[in-house]
């Protein structure tokens, strides 16, 4: 009976993607057992994360606290692509609501949460204007919006980039002349992790833990 009905053919590419990826806790390396990759794996581990002089682990952790992020998560980044996390990038549609006004205007109402976050956060934040937050904008609207969004959040969003997809948060990164490797994405769920990395950005902070 199992070549009548094809369980798997109607499933979600998310779902597929979870498949895929690796368990809670997983790093990608061997298996740990007493094999010779397993014993080279555990060795250059212990040697990437051996305690840094005290004054670095003091700046890495006073640039964690700045980002809302983990020592942890800060040192990885930099032990994995060698540049300094900096700035985040927030969905729009996890910092606020859009919407029109009885005549037409556009409305931005931070949610409470995050407009909380925003205040905290020391780094450099740019916005995803991704397309299930935006009421379909016009270019004109488009040009004007930063000023809005800044408006809301006294003045803390650097750039806004237009898309939902890895290729328009490169985009925005791009034009503003920021690596990928500095930047990591605040979301929430598989979705956006998934977001991230096809950005090919270091890190995923989930906002529930960013900054708490």
């Amino acid at each position: 009976m199992g070549d009548r009905f094809d369980r798997l053919g109607g499933r979600h590419a998310n779902v597929e993607a979870l498949l895929r990826r690796p368990g809670i806790g997983h790093n990608n390396g061997p298996v740990f057992d007493m094999s010779w990759g397993a014993w080279v794996w555990r060795r250059a581990s212990a040697e990437a994360w051996k305690a840094p002089k005290p004054e670095v682990a003091r700046m890495r952790l006073k640039r964690a606290e700045r980002l809302g992020i983990t020592y942890r998560e800060l040192t990885s980044a930099l032990m994995d692509s060698g540049a300094h996390l900096g700035s985040a990038i927030l969905p729009l549609s996890l910092a606020a609501r859009v919407r029109r006004g009885p005549n037409g205007e556009i409305i931005i109402e931070p949610r409470n949460s995050i407009a909380d976050l925003v205040a905290r956060f020391r780094g450099r934040l740019f916005i995803l204007g991704d397309i299930d937050a935006v009421p379909g904008l016009n270019e004109a609207e488009r040009a004007g919006f930063l000023a809005l969004l800044n408006r809301a959040f006294d003045g803390k969003v650097e750039a806004i980039g237009w898309g939902h997809d890895g290729p328009a948060i490169r985009t925005m990164l791009k034009v503003n002349n920021l690596p990928r490797q500095e930047a990591f994405l605040v979301g929430a769920g598989l979705g956006h992790h998934l977001l991230g990395e096809a950005a090919g950005l270091p890190l995923t902070k989930d906002i529930d833990t960013w900054l708490q």
